[in-house]
């Protein structure tokens, strides 16, 4: 029997204790500082053990990896450096969903001498979106091509039939990731010069993408793609974009909301008694007993009061003469509290994750094509969402190729990095039906 220790039991995990204990010759140890999560997880399943876990526990964490012939690291960034401690400590082999970070990859020669495998970006975005990129590349490779421009769209977002409110977005995993990735940089290529973004710009360097058969949706960068031009094998002077996307009308929202102060997540308010229209009077040194939304609509540089952004606010109740619920707390704490009540999935509704990857490329006759690969997949009503299962299946199986011999490699790696996983993982993530439909356009 294989051993494979989960840290973490969030929304993304139960997919993939569920995989391994769908399989003959493997036991699940599953590990959070909530222990009622992990044993909710592990129902009245025997080959699944159930424990409680403090992040500054080291000792006990090293005897859970020791124990183990593999981790997946399912906790917050700043966590995986304990668990990767760990692991080299005990030559064992580590894979997250998350992206590298600098902690992390400060541990490269570490990780080379020991011998191990700590492989990262396994999830949904990124993750799936590498292994389709892989795919068109190589078939690109193998027929001659030279690739001179490659875009690649992820998102995670309401179905169609379940976006029915005026923010274009719900919540089906942790909201507070949603607001530091909300801030993080991005960074794309135009014909190989690189054009930066930083955080605070994020949502005004948006656009429209039209993707056939799905619609046209908004997309802004993704994180800095110049890592993955050696791994992918692609020219100095390529276009190259990361995108995430959403509907239409959400970068607007989010620019605004930024520019108030609301992802504002480090200084804690005094909220005792404090009303929710009170509080968003304070955000632009505002009484609150004026016109509000006047007020804000001057403060935002925007015409008129009856803007969508402020009706959007009105609808998340942030004019509202009601108390918050919090004594003290942050303006993103505050958001959060109403988002979580107005943006959640109600029972039936659906989530919906699109992958898309379109890549214009020259072949010898002089000759361009587009080809493009696309997955949709909807969550099922009162069972597992999309995202959770696009996360969990693709660490999963990454995880039991690795842990099962097939992918052998040792070092810091990721699927750009790591050509003979994506594949393997490809082929086994169709049968659960996340698969890529393609199409290849001529252009000239």
């Amino acid at each position: 029997m294989k051993n494979i220790a989960i840290i973490g039991a969030g929304l993304m995990t139960k997919p993939m204790v569920d995989y391994f204990l769908s399989k003959n010759g493997y036991r699940v140890t599953l590990v959070d500082q909530v222990l009622d999560k992990a044993i909710e997880i592990k129902a009245n399943r025997s080959e699944c053990t159930a424990l409680e876990w403090c992040n500054n526990n080291t000792e006990q964490l090293d005897n859970i990896v020791k124990d183990s012939d593999i981790i997946i690291s399912m906790v917050p960034k700043p966590v995986h450096i304990a668990v990767a401690e760990s692991c080299l400590k005990y030559k064992k082999n580590m894979v997250t969903a998350s992206y590298e970070v600098p902690e992390l990859m400060a541990l490269k020669e570490k990780v080379e001498k020991q011998g191990i495998l700590i492989l990262n970006e396994l999830g949904e975005v990124p993750g799936m979106d590498h292994f389709g990129t892989q795919m068109l590349l190589e078939e690109i490779k193998n027929d001659g091509g030279r690739i001179i421009s490659l875009n690649s769209y992820g998102s995670g977002i309401p179905a169609f039939e379940s976006n029915n409110n005026p923010m274009g977005y719900k919540f089906n995993w942790d909201p507070r990731t949603v607001f530091v990735a909300a801030q993080t940089a991005g960074a794309y290529l135009v014909k190989g010069k690189k054009i930066y973004v930083p955080g605070d710009k994020l949502f005004e360097k948006f656009w429209f993408v039209e993707i056939d058969g799905l619609g046209t949706f908004e997309t802004y960068p993704n994180k800095d793609v110049e890592k993955y031009i050696k791994p992918f094998g692609l020219d100095h002077d390529v276009s190259f974009y990361r995108g995430l996307l959403r509907y239409s009308g959400y970068c607007n929202n989010m620019h605004y909301m930024e520019a108030l102060g609301l992802f504002d997540n480090e200084h804690l308010n005094d909220l005792e008694n404090k009303t929710f229209r009170k509080f968003t009077a304070s955000l632009i040194d505002s009484d609150s007993s004026l016109n509000i939304e006047e007020s804000l609509a001057k403060y935002l540089k925007i015409e008129s009061s009856n803007s969508d952004i402020i009706h959007r606010l009105k609808w998340l109740g942030l004019f509202d003469d009601t108390i918050i619920p919090l004594d003290k707390g942050t303006n993103l704490d505050v958001l959060l509290n109403r988002m979580l009540e107005k943006m959640k999935y109600a029972p039936g509704e659906k989530d919906m994750i699109i992958l898309h990857i379109e890549i214009i490329a020259e072949f010898d006759n002089g000759k361009k094509e587009k080809r493009t690969a696309t997955m949709i997949v909807k969550g099922n009503p009162g069972g597992e969402t999309a995202m959770s299962r696009a996360v969990a299946l693709s660490t999963a199986i990454s995880a039991r190729l690795v842990v099962d011999g097939v992918i052998k490699a040792t070092g810091l790696k990721m699927p750009p990095n790591l050509p003979e996983l994506y594949k393997l993982a490809l082929e086994e993530l169709k049968k659960f039906g996340f698969g890529f439909s393609t199409k290849r356009i001529k252009l000239n």
